[in-house]
């Protein structure tokens, strides 16, 4: 049956119906990594301090950038992170995310359905999206962007259903109109729909930084929309173009209101100038992984539909696209947007290039009792196994022993090893959250990174942490030379905390051990305490050989998150607070 038939479609049966139940529950897979997010810690105490002390105006939990400005992009969503964490717990977090992920997936198969695509084309649509949400699906955050986003795109959807899906540029490529077409309305009764952009965007705008893409694809939509109407209709259009134009202006506005106002976009866009060569998710995706070959699918996926429909294009959605796409390409945190614009716009081409090149995708005929009784059996072991691998998902937020360093911070907390720290970016908010929230230590710097701290302090992290290799770094003149030693004395740390997989730290400790002495080590992470507080016997401070642990025991296994050390959470049970959240009497410590 051809997709585009007038026909009256047979009535969904069961089997249909029991095989969509199957796709939510891969779905539901796909959206649902429960390990720990290394910036979760961060933001719940954050969201926490910001609901008990009120919105810092300045760095917290660091010694090296005291009364140093902090722009947080992320207030609403850290607060909502820190109340879930509490209320609801990391379990309750993991259902939360999985369930938001389910919506924007759901919502893209509840199209599917309402245009009769195949089954088929629905499901691979759907997985598509989903894989590639997959590796952005964590408890952070960026979250609120892609669910924001989702919105955004389903709110132009239906502002404009009447100039969707047809090609307008009469001077470019004509032959791609339908043959129904119809000149654009001069009004159009959705349009004032448009004004929910101005809550959208208030509330973006205080949830996370994304609302600049956010905003960036609002404009664009309206500018080329703006371009179609002045086309089509001329200067009788000229209302609705001033009704557009006005909507591009409040919706901007409308991210004003935030608690730095134009500060906000003015850091933003500064911030966004400057490259990020340490951080994993600005890179492009270039190794062989599950990633990498989830997203060159659904770029094959997208290429094929667009070449090969034989529906009319939409010059809008195909211009939004092509942007979207490019930042994706060029920076892997962009792919769920490219994801969520697939899935909302690109369905009914992919079934009409999948029947064009392959012929009808859906059965003409039901299937016979016998057939009937033996797909259902098939789909009842396809449920099995799928609700026997999401119930571990969704029971627990591990901590990996391997990933993070959980015994490092028991040594760390049996010894009372405190004051100030210089710990691995990706480690740094998880000792905030277990060792710096009672005013006891302070860290060097972690991964709030430019919000918080200047480029100096950055630069002299990543000295030690990485090295000089310029493809891996980008720092400011004003810096100086690359000196990995320059860490290990701005402000006086007493205690270092590093990853031994990553090896231009550790040998750095190597060379500099005559003012460092190692208390602690096992196969992922190494302690260093400043040699004349940890190693000299008068100090009060001193820990004698016999109490240092030097080994490369293997770290296997997991722990619950928050991961506290274990002297925290007994003291935590005696308090009225969980150890998620717990108190402190010393702003900005």
């Amino acid at each position: 049956m051809s997709v585009d038939s007038k026909s009256p479609a047979a009535p969904r049966g069961i089997l249909h119906w029991g095989m969509l139940a199957a796709i939510l529950l891969a779905v539901a897979m796909a959206v649902t990594p429960n390990v720990a997010d290394p910036d979760l810690w961060g933001h719940v105490q954050y969201g926490a301090d910001l609901l008990r002390e009120g919105l810092p105006a300045t760095t917290t939990y660091s010694y090296t950038a005291e009364g140093y400005r902090w722009i947080n992009h992320e207030n609403l969503s850290e607060v909502v992170l820190a109340i879930g964490a509490e209320t609801i717990g990391p379990v309750g977090l993991l259902w939360g995310k999985c369930l938001l992920g389910l919506a924007i997936v759901g919502v893209m198969l509840w199209r599917c359905e309402s245009q009769r695509l195949p089954l088929l084309v629905s499901g691979v649509v759907a997985l598509l999206v989903a894989l590639n949400l997959t590796n952005h699906w964590n408890a952070r955050p960026q979250l609120s962007s892609f669910a924001l986003f989702t919105v955004l795109i389903i709110l132009l959807d239906q502002c404009f259903a009447g100039w969707r899906n047809d090609w307008r540029l009469p001077w470019l490529g004509a032959q791609f109109r339908r043959q129904s077409y119809q000149p654009l309305a001069a009004s159009h009764p959705r349009m004032k729909w448009l004004w929910l952009c101005v809550p959208l965007f208030f509330v973006w705008a205080n949830a996370h930084g994304g609302f600049v893409a956010g905003y960036a694809v609002f404009l664009g939509y309206l500018i080329c929309r703006f371009l179609e109407l002045s086309l089509d209709r001329g200067w009788q259009g000229a209302g609705m173009m001033r009704r557009l134009t006005l909507m591009a202006v409040v919706g901007g506005l409308a991210t004003l209101v935030n608690p730095y106002g134009p500060h906000l976009h003015r850091w933003l866009l500064n911030s966004l100038g400057t490259a990020r060569p340490e951080i994993t998710e600005w890179h492009p995706l270039y190794e062989l992984n599950l990633a990498s070959v989830a997203f060159f699918a659904l770029i094959a996926a997208l290429v094929f539909s667009i070449l090969c429909s034989r529906k009319p294009l939409d010059f809008t959605q195909l211009a939004i696209t092509g942007v979207v796409g490019w930042q994706a390409l060029a920076h892997q945190r962009h792919t769920p947007f490219l994801a969520i614009l697939f899935g909302l716009w690109y369905a009914p081409h992919v079934a009409s290039a999948w029947e064009r090149c392959f012929g009808a995708s859906s059965a003409t005929e039901s299937p016979s009792p016998r057939q009937a009784w033996m797909m259902g059996g098939g789909l009842a072991v396809v449920y099995g196994v799928l609700i026997a691998a999401l119930v571990p998902r969704l029971s627990q937020m591990p901590t990996p022993r391997d990933q993070y360093p959980v015994s490092a911070m028991q040594y760390m907390a049996d010894h009372h090893l405190q004051g100030r720290l210089v710990a691995t970016y990706n480690w740094a908010q998880y000792a905030i959250h277990a060792l710096a929230s009672d005013g006891d230590t302070q860290l060097q710097f972690d991964g709030r990174f430019r919000t918080s701290y200047p480029q100096e302090v950055l630069d002299m992290h990543f000295d030690l942490i990485l090295g000089p290799d310029p493809q891996m770094r980008n720092r400011s003149a004003a810096s100086g030379p690359p000196d990995a030693g320059r860490v290990l004395k701005y402000g006086q740390p007493d205690l270092v905390l590093i990853d031994r997989g990553q090896p231009y730290s550790t040998q750095a400790m190597q060379q500099h051990s005559a003012e460092w002495t190692l208390l602690y080590q096992d196969s992922l992470a190494q302690v260093w305490g400043r040699r004349d507080e940890y190693g000299e016997p008068t100090s009060t401070r001193y820990v004698p050989p016999r109490e240092r642990q030097i080994s490369d025991a293997p770290q296997v296994g997991a722990v619950a998150w928050p991961a506290h050390p274990i002297r925290r959470q007994a003291i935590a049970r005696a308090q009225p607070l969980p150890s998620i959240m717990p108190d402190h009497t010393e702003k900005g410590k």
